[in-house]
């Protein structure tokens, strides 16, 4: 899996010619989404009480993630014909639809409608920039393209929230949503002009099964629905829904990777990875706040930690190359071990050297992110053949939405249902620590398993 022999790919080279554009145009749709996306749930709350919708403002703010990851089960096989042009197309014109829509609403209910549809488009496209990277960049350059995409995140992270209070405030909820959506739409505009480039050849995407894509959805809503009734009954349901929608997701990327064992394998732990951060960085700055009981700057910073360390890692993966002699799963052990430090600082570690500890081990958390994420989702796409380029990108995407939308239930749902049943903070918070180390736990041993000491 390592590629350490090889030289260190050069961003110059990366970014040279026409290719290089359209990576900068893929990177520049990435930070527009990253924009939108934490506008998006700013602004919301503020939508919400103007437009009196407080009773669907749940359903709005997951239905976006819902549609997506259920277009994202049916998989690439209804897109597989459309040429590379009439999909960017198709998903674009649907963007600007559902944004429309949410920007002018005068009920909620087009603002729900509107993120519906936005679900559509990002699940109609959520593989097809790393297919385009797949077909694009060999594979000793695609884990270095990879990594540049967590930088698109973490600008927008830091200055996001200000820069929409400000324009919210200048402007009104409406041109806090609006203006993100013009970046998203430039960077469209930027990638359909170097598409061309794009080797593409008809998919052969298997025909999804429907089963399993409403055995998901149905485990998403039954977790969803976990905090309505009290004790016993919300730990089954939030017991059974995750346990649903793992496994209908584990068969949806059996069926869209193939039964090659060490791809399934890689594309598996990016699962397990991704669940194991996203899951922790849900609950993190609740463990610094509710739980060592400092404010809400330190909550920002111990989430901060995270993303500033995922960064900096995947901007520069050769560096791991040459410090780490197995970085895939030097990567899955740091996240472990941050995951450990965060369940420490509410079981043994008090005072000011537990926020230290916290905020240090969710930095070591971002830092196996940098690490391992860019190596997973490009190794998966080594040797492909190009009709097989599609199907195994979108399985990606899947992995990554899927395992993130679980993880929130696995970590913030967990919580809090300990809390309805009179559990402490601390406590509520080891349960959900404990159990999203039990998967990272897991990774490792699946990562032995698959490759032993090879």
């Amino acid at each position: 899996m390592r590629t350490a022999d090889a030289a260190p790919t050069r961003l110059r080279v990366i970014f040279s010619g026409r290719r290089g554009w359209l990576l900068f145009a893929l990177l520049f749709t990435e930070f527009g989404g990253a924009v939108q996306s934490i506008a998006y749930s700013s602004v919301l709350p503020i939508a919400t009480t103007d437009l009196h919708g407080t009773s669907l403002y749940g359903a709005t703010l997951a239905a976006g993630s819902f549609t997506e990851i259920l277009v994202l089960a049916i998989g690439p096989a209804p897109f597989s014909r459309l040429r590379p042009v009439a999909l960017l197309g198709t998903a674009t014109t649907l963007y600007v639809l559902g944004s429309a829509l949410s920007v002018a609403a005068v009920v909620m209910p087009m603002v729900l409608i509107g993120t519906i549809v936005r679900g559509i488009a990002g699940g109609m496209l959520a593989g097809f920039g790393l297919s385009i990277l797949g077909g694009l960049f060999e594979d000793r350059e695609r884990t270095r393209v990879y990594g540049l995409f967590a930088m698109m995140w973490m600008l927008p992270s830091i200055v996001g929230p200000a820069v929409n209070a400000a324009v919210t405030i200048a402007w009104g909820w409406r041109a806090a949503l609006a203006w993100p959506a013009i970046l998203v739409i430039v960077g469209r505009v930027l990638i359909a002009k170097q598409l061309k480039l794009v080797p593409w050849k008809r998919s052969t995407a298997r025909r999804p099964s429907p089963t399993w894509a409403i055995t998901l959805l149905g485990g998403l809503v039954l977790a969803t629905l976990s905090p309505m009734p009290n004790g016993t009954a919300g730990i089954v349901l939030l017991a059974v829904g995750c346990l649903l929608a793992s496994t209908a997701s584990l068969r949806i990327l059996r069926g869209q990777v193939g039964p090659e064992r060490a791809r399934l394998g890689k594309v598996m732990l990016l699962y397990l990875l991704c669940l194991c951060y996203f899951g922790g960085a849900g609950v993190v700055s609740l463990a610094a706040i509710t739980g060592l009981g400092h404010g809400i700057v330190a909550g920002t910073i111990a989430v901060g930690a995270g993303l500033l360390a995922w960064s900096l890692t995947g901007f520069k993966p050769e560096l791991a190359d040459r410090w780490l002699p197995k970085p895939q799963v030097a990567g899955l052990v740091l996240v472990t071990l941050g995951l450990f430090a965060a369940l420490l600082t509410q079981t043994a570690v008090g005072g000011t050297p537990a926020l230290v500890v916290l905020i240090s081990g969710w930095f070591v958390a971002g830092a196996g992110m940098g690490i391992a994420y860019p190596r997973f989702s490009a190794s998966a796409m080594d040797d492909l053949p190009s009709d097989r380029i599609l199907p195994v990108a979108t399985a990606i995407a899947f992995s990554e939405t899927a395992a993130t939308a679980i993880a929130g239930f696995i970590g913030g749902g967990t919580y809090s249902l300990a809390r309805s049943l009179a559990l402490s903070p601390t406590s509520a918070l080891s349960w959900a620590f404990s159990l999203l180390a039990v998967f990272g736990v897991t990774s490792i041993v699946l990562y032995r398993q698959l490759w032993g000491e090879h």
